[in-house]
């Protein structure tokens, strides 16, 4: 049986395949896409705790077929998407423009190497044509009920008192239809149909950006270029995961060998070596399966590629990524607490910027630049955080009961408790005055991957320094 043959081949469907897959079909050429996850259609990303673990984590053969694939390293720990549009599934939405000045040249002498061969000026118009496609739309703080976002009115507060720009984030997140006030829950105007062929709405300010929008109001890779790849005619295969590759013997191209993830195996652990192997070719072969995939395949399948450099695997890093909480937070009288609301919004609204030593302007010679986030999260999240207070919680419980005793031995009849159910639940300060701190910053870019028994490793010689 002949082999199928492509002009491209392009492994992953994340923010660099998805890009290609349109770009590639809209150039004439015939694609094909291979996503290892599922297409995730409005409705479908799990929320009940029966279906969490097989539908919210990647293992297959463990039987987990889900939207999670977490990876643990010396230093750090890592998530990624497993899913028809990669790591826009689960991001945050933000889409800012990297700040002019922090395209650094530094000298590799200094421990603080950082060298971009391109510009700011290079990159904006294709920022532009980015923005345009993903629907990129900045948080509206000016129209009701956006206005009323307790973290971002915070985060507001906060640039005040430090003296630091605030910034409502540019957001691949639909709020308004073209030429309409923003609003929640509206449908969604599309110029075409989406891969999914699906009604969307726009932003229920829900906070469940991050384990996959259920309303279509994120504009997520599945919905921009894939769906225009997909109309242009690329074959965009998902459950197709990619275990080998190599070049041509007579140097035309390359063979990739994939296997396939049967829907009916869902849940049922399996042997995934075992697997049947399909194989198809192409004159290209783009690998786009995310920084930690696209180096492990290539390490894993090195021994066909000769010429690769021995610089393979270095120079890796985090973007500066951390992550912090923000706990009991209180008013300016620093005694109330002040409610912060992590679940009403997106996943992130606003951001202050904090100089680096390129900005000038009197930053400290050493600092280097960073933005500090609001975080949302789902509601699920705050009853988990109040179950968890366990002193409170057990406080309010002594109490009813204590109560209820004295009613019982005085002979008190009280047949309404509503007041004491009441005081069990609480106020519920400690979640409504919680929320998540994400720092995103120039990081110093100093990791190295290997394999080793076969698992990708990555060895650091710091932490990332947002």
């Amino acid at each position: 049986m002949a082999e199928e043959t492509f002009d491209a081949i392009i492994v992953g469907s994340g923010f660099g395949g998805s890009v290609l897959a349109y770009r590639l079909q809209e150039a004439g050429l015939r694609v094909c896409l291979l996503e290892r996850g599922k297409a995730w259609p409005p409705g479908s990303f799990p929320r009940s705790p029966a279906d969490a673990r097989s539908g919210l984590l990647w293992d297959p053969s463990a039987g987990l077929h889900g939207l999670f694939n977490v990876w643990s390293f010396k230093s750090f720990e890592a998530v990624v998407a497993s899913g028809l549009g990669g790591g826009s599934l689960v991001y945050s939405n933000v889409s800012i423009r990297k700040d002019e000045k922090w395209f650094v040249r530094e000298d590799a002498r200094t421990g603080e190497y950082e060298h971009w061969p391109v510009t700011r000026a290079d990159l904006d118009p294709h920022y532009d044509r980015v923005e345009r496609i993903l629907n990129v739309q900045r948080y509206p703080v000016d129209h009701a009920p956006y206005n009323a976002t307790p973290r971002t009115r915070a985060f507001r507060d906060a640039a005040a008192r430090l003296n630091v720009p605030f910034i409502t984030l540019p957001l691949a997140v639909t709020f308004h239809n073209p030429g309409d006030d923003p609003g929640p829950s509206l449908p969604l105007i599309e110029t075409g149909p989406n891969f999914h062929r699906a009604q969307r709405y726009t932003c229920r300010l829900c906070g469940e950006c991050n384990i996959g929008c259920n309303y279509g109001s994120k504009n997520s890779l599945d919905y921009t270029y894939l769906s225009l790849a997909h109309r242009s005619g690329a074959d965009i295969r998902t459950r197709s995961e990619v275990r080998t590759f190599e070049p041509l013997g007579d140097g035309t191209g390359y063979r990739v060998h994939y296997v396939s993830h049967d829907d009916a195996v869902d849940g049922q652990p399996r042997d995934t070596d075992a697997l049947l192997l399909h194989t198809i070719t192409a004159r290209r072969l783009i690998l786009a399966a995310g920084a930690l995939g696209t180096p492990f395949l290539l390490l894993k399948n090195r021994a066909g590629f000769p010429a690769l450099s021995d610089r393979l695997g270095a120079r890796f890093g985090t973007n500066g990524d951390m992550i912090s909480f923000a706990s009991e937070t209180r008013g300016d009288d620093g005694q109330a607490y002040r409610r912060v609301d992590a679940t009403y919004g997106p996943a992130i609204t606003a951001a202050l910027r904090f100089p680096d030593a390129a900005d000038g302007n009197g930053a400290a010679p050493d600092a280097r630049g960073h933005y500090i986030e609001d975080a949302g999260y789902p509601q699920l999240f705050n009853w988990m955080i109040e179950a968890a207070n366990f002193p409170g919680n057990t406080r309010r419980l002594a109490g009813l009961l204590l109560r209820r005793i004295r009613a019982r031995l005085s002979g008190r009849v009280e047949s309404d408790i509503t007041a004491d159910v009441g005081a069990l639940l609480g106020r519920a300060e400690l979640s409504s005055s919680s929320m998540p701190l994400l720092g995103m910053g120039r990081d110093a870019s100093d990791g190295r991957m290997t394999l080793r028994r076969g698992l990708l490793e990555i060895a650091t010689t710091r932490h990332s320094d947002a």
